[in-house]
């Protein structure tokens, strides 16, 4: 028997956080990240959050993120955080790695039908994990998968793929050139203080990279961005990262991500345009795929998004899913 609860509003959604530790498949999942987007970015992007869970007597608690609009007569329910977000699963309540149990498949189909019904709501959801539940239950639910975005990701077990990304011949003939003008160095904020304190000259090199260029996506601000940025950093739960390279006191180029259950996901990066002709985000890429592969990580997530610089690396690709399904009749 399977009880199912809804989370409606920012306010509810946010005390059953308080309330609750998660287990989260990804860091966008996170209560840090889901937090932080509900507080700063969810008003500004015409959302109401919804969290659905199925509490199951022989399983853990699953929880499913869902943001609800209304596009004229029609309500969409689409996943929490979208379209900030790269990544969309299911959380679960409590301490344990949530990939070390099984979940409740068809009580997680019901949850999300009856949530349907409840709000009469077309589901549409996108950038599903193929390997997760809530694209497992989905598609019981009649859904009928199709590929979303391609996700980079780079091996860190395999010294073969970290020796490439870090000693290839350009990389070793710029890092030569730029190291006549200085020292290079790697620092890395791992601490929700020090990625606060370190995020103002990110969105600074940011904005100075993409400035009045057409072709940039969701660029900082100075109003929502920034803060939804700013509270994501602020929130330890997160576990937010700020790498940052450096020519002796000049800041070359920054990576904002997350350590999450032994994987980097990159999220967004920033250069010093001044030092384009040096590859400076190329440089950090390398300092960092080596010092995380020395520290224990597995995987380097460079997410989704085919830009040029992850084709050049010798990185695996897997897709993502969308998945919809019709407004069912309400209860």
């Amino acid at each position: 028997m399977n009880a199912v609860a809804f989370e409606f509003g920012a306010s509810a959604a946010m005390s059953f956080l308080d309330a609750h530790r998660l287990s989260a498949r990804t860091p966008f999942q996170t209560c840090g990240w889901w937090r932080a987007w509900m507080r700063e970015a969810a008003e500004a992007e015409g959302a109401t959050p919804l969290l659905v869970h199925v509490t199951s007597t022989d399983r853990p608690t699953l929880v499913v993120g869902l943001q609800l609009h209304q596009d004229g007569s029609t309500a969409l329910l689409r996943p929490l955080s979208w379209p900030w977000a790269d990544y969309h699963e299911v959380a679960e309540v409590g301490d344990a790695s949530p990939t070390g149990s099984v979940p409740d498949i068809a009580g997680l189909a019901e949850a999300i039908d009856r949530c349907q019904r409840e709000f009469g709501a077309r589901l549409e959801l996108s950038n599903l994990r193929t390997d997760g539940p809530l694209l497992r239950a989905v598609s019981a639910l009649g859904a009928a998968p199709r590929p979303s975005d391609t996700v980079f990701r780079l091996d860190l077990t395999d010294s073969d793929v970290v020796r490439r990304v870090s000693e290839r011949r350009d990389m070793r003939r710029k890092r030569r050139r730029i190291e006549r003008l200085g020292k290079l160095r790697l620092t890395c904020a791992d601490t929700s203080a020090r990625v606060t304190a370190r995020l103002p000259a990110f969105i600074e090199l940011h904005t100075q990279q993409w400035r009045d260029r057409p072709d940039t996506v969701a660029p900082f601000d100075g109003d929502v961005v920034d803060r939804t940025y700013a509270a994501i950093a602020a929130e330890p739960s997160s576990a937010a990262r700020l790498h940052e390279l450096w020519l002796d006191e000049t800041l070359l180029a920054g990576w904002f991500g997350f350590w999450h259950e032994r994987t980097y996901y990159a999220y967004r990066a920033a250069y010093n345009v001044g030092h384009g002709r040096d590859s400076p985000g190329h440089l950090l890429t390398a300092a960092m795929v080596t010092e995380l592969a020395a520290q224990g990580t597995d995987t380097f997530d460079l997410t989704r998004g085919a830009y040029g610089y992850k084709l050049e690396l010798p990185s695996s690709r897997a897709p993502t899913m969308t998945a919809s399904r019709e407004q069912p009749c309400r209860v």
